[in-house]
C-alpha cells in the first residue's frame, strides 16, 4: 500500500483493525504474512481476505470501548493463475496465541473457514470451479514442494 499515502492511511481506521495478542502478531502471524507477500511475488495476482473467527457470543475485551479479542484469525488466499496457470486457493485458521509451530500446520480448506465464519468467499466464481478449489487444501503447490 506504500504506493498510495491515502490508502495506507485508511488501512489504519478502527473498522479495519482487530486486536491480536503481541506474541501472535509478532510471531506466527508475522511469518504467515511474510509468506503471503512471497505468494504475491510468485503469482501474477492474488486476492487475500483476512479477519477474525467469531463463533462465540462473548469474548475477553480490552480498552474503554470493550473491544473483543478473537480467539482465532483466518486468512483466505485465491490465486487466479497459480502453479501452472491454474487457479488455486488456500486458507489458514490460527489461534490468537503465541506459537512455536509453523503456520503451515494451520492450513485448511476455504470450506472450513466459510463454515466457521458464515462468509461465502469468492462467490462470484463459477460454482464448479469455486466448490472444487474451496474443498481442497493443497499446501504443496503454495509452498513450492510440488
Amino acid at each position: 500500500m506504500a504506493y498510495d499515502e491515502k490508502i495506507m492511511s485508511e488501512s489504519f481506521f478502527m473498522s479495519n483493525m482487530s486486536p491480536q495478542l503481541p506474541a501472535f502478531n509478532r510471531g506466527i502471524w508475522k511469518y504467515l504474512e511474510k509468506e503471503v507477500r512471497r505468494f504475491a511475488e510468485r503469482f501474477d495476482k492474488i486476492y487475500i481476505v483476512t479477519g477474525p473467527v467469531l463463533e462465540k457470543d462473548e469474548y475477553p475485551a480490552i480498552g474503554s470501548n470493550n473491544v473483543a479479542i478473537p480467539e482465532y484469525y483466518y486468512k483466505v488466499i485465491y490465486a487466479p493463475a497459480g502453479k501452472d496457470g491454474k487457479p488455486e486457493m488456500i486458507a489458514f485458521i490460527l489461534p490468537n496465541e503465541k506459537s512455536g509451530e509453523s503456520f503451515w500446520n494451520y492450513a485448511t480448506t476455504v470450506d472450513e473457514v466459510e463454515q466457521r465464519t458464515g462468509i461465502d468467499f469468492f462467490h462470484i466464481l463459477d460454482d464448479t470451479i469455486e466448490n472444487a478449489m474451496e474443498a481442497e487444501c493443497n499446501t504443496d503447490s503454495w509452498n513450492g514442494k510440488e
